[in-house]
């Protein structure tokens, strides 16, 4: 009996093998058999379109590769995790028993159904101790819930039509669908995690939700003509609160067992695409999520994730007042993707991890204590910190984000410069203050979305972000030399 055979005929067995100490054995006596030896994951590209090997670059702006999954995969594969992809025929039985994780992104209307057979054969993988991991989104777009139902009620879950939307200080922008997730359940998959922030999701079965909305969220029903005829593809709901929708808190992430296997169940793609992944506590979630699906406590560690790429950038982001994540005309998100594209970019609040350059979109951006001497000290170790949006008579202001930063480092009178179209405070022996323009904004007005191409007239404020970035980033000119 070759290993091929006995990993067709006993797939959980294999499994089990593969999640064990004997790991690498395993992996050698299976590839010896076969040279399809099982993957860690598999990547089901015949229901759903396969979005893993897209993502952010310059001069891509079609809306689904910006959102695309590259980055994440191309990650677990810097780890050792093996990926595979199926595009076309059947899941069975055989096929599944050569992977430890199944995949499955937002599913299609335009895409195969899934059939009886591969319902059943994914119901049986789970159960033998195969995982799950399927992506959803808001409403019944693409009429993704409708064509995930069946499967989803043969894994005893149930299936939503509805949006979660939320009020503020937990929404991203003046719109209802961007919003943040802040209440979660003890879960290794929720380990670790603040704030993640959602780009308009749909809800998941309540019984199993370890990431919940606010009391003040709802799920707003989903709208369409006969024959699907209105408001396609994203049948959107109207983002207003009516009689008899259901009230929050709602689920939008779910983890559950099923027989000896586990199913993770997030209600949003965008969250995990390139343009957001970094954005709150999205890349954690990833990370916490594959590490538990595939049972590989490894791989939810953070730091390599953060060492990963350099040079790290951050912009600092306060959930109840954001602005790199606002899509709003005076918000940042146009900026963060601008700087997301080029360099290996976060948006949180974390600022005491060791970054490269730090961030702030606006000067008037109050700062706990604690964060302000953690920028404090990172100036102290000669890096710099970079302001998008200021207005010069206001840097003075001890409220505003230099004001607040000189006071922590013990800094009355830093050393200015014009230099470049910035105002450059220059630290005594250390990092300087890079303020952009002053009275230059460079918010959503005047940047151009991450979804078509600049302008004549936006090209030379792109360039002028950019450059501030580079420039910031070198290493700063001390006067003290």
């Amino acid at each position: 009996m070759t290993s091929r055979t006995i990993a067709a005929a006993c797939p959980g067995i294999v499994r089990r093998i593969l999640s064990g100490p004997l790991r690498a054995v395993a992996a050698v006596w299976l590839a010896a058999g076969s040279p399809l030896w099982a993957a860690d994951v598999l990547i089901d590209g015949i229901h759903a379109n396969d979005l893993t090997t897209v993502g952010l670059a310059p001069e891509v702006f079609e809306y689904h590769k910006t959102t695309g999954y590259r980055r994440l995969f191309e990650y677990l594969r810097s780890r050792g995790v093996v990926c595979d992809r199926v595009t076309e025929g059947q899941l069975d039985a055989q096929r599944l028993a050569r992977c430890r994780l199944l995949f499955i992104n937002l599913v299609s209307a335009e895409r195969p159904p899934f059939l009886v057979s591969e319902i059943a054969a994914i119901r049986s993988f789970v159960h033998e101790g195969g995982s799950l991991l399927v992506i959803t989104d808001h409403s019944n777009c693409y009429f993704h819930a409708h064509r995930l139902q069946p499967l989803m009620a043969e894994l005893d879950l149930q299936s939503f039509t509805s949006t979660a939307c939320d009020e503020p200080p937990h929404t991203l922008g003046n719109g209802k669908g961007w919003i943040t997730v802040t209440r979660f359940k003890p879960h290794p998959v929720t380990a670790g995690l603040k704030c993640l922030a959602l780009q308009t999701s749909g809800c998941v079965d309540p019984r199993f939700a370890v990431a919940l909305t606010s009391p003040l969220s709802w799920a707003d029903a989903w709208s369409t003509g006969l024959y699907g005829e209105e408001n396609a593809p994203g049948f959107c709901g109207n983002f207003r609160r009516d009689p008899g929708e259901p009230a929050g808190p709602l689920g939008v992430v779910l983890a559950r067992q099923l027989g000896r296997g586990r199913i993770v169940v997030v209600a949003d793609q965008n969250m995990l695409g390139d343009s957001f992944a970094n954005y709150a506590d999205n890349y954690r979630l990833w990370l916490n999520a594959v590490a538990w699906l595939l049972d590989r406590e490894g791989l939810g560690g953070v730091q390599p994730y953060l060492d990963w790429r350099s040079p790290r950038i951050l912009c600092y982001e306060p959930y109840d007042h954001p602005a790199f994540g606002r899509p709003d005309p005076d918000g940042s998100y146009n900026a963060w993707v601008l700087l997301s594209r080029s360099w290996w970019t976060f948006a949180n609040d974390r600022v005491s991890d060791p970054w490269d350059l730090l961030v702030f979109a606006y000067n008037d951006c109050e700062l706990p204590a604690k964060a302000a001497s953690a920028v404090a000290a990172h100036l102290a170790r000669g890096k710099n910190v970079l302001v998008l949006n200021a207005h010069g008579d206001a840097l003075d202001d001890a409220s505003g984000v230099v004001g607040q930063v000189l006071k922590a480092a013990g800094v009355a009178r830093p050393e200015r410069r014009v230099q470049g179209g910035k105002l450059i405070l220059q630290l005594p022996a250390a990092g300087a203050i890079h303020v952009l323009g002053p009275d230059r904004l460079l918010d959503n007005w005047v940047l151009p979305p991450p979804i078509r191409p600049p302008t004549a007239a936006e090209k030379p404020r792109i360039e002028e972000l950019l450059g501030a970035v580079r420039d910031a980033l070198a290493a700063p000119a001390r006067s003290d030399r």
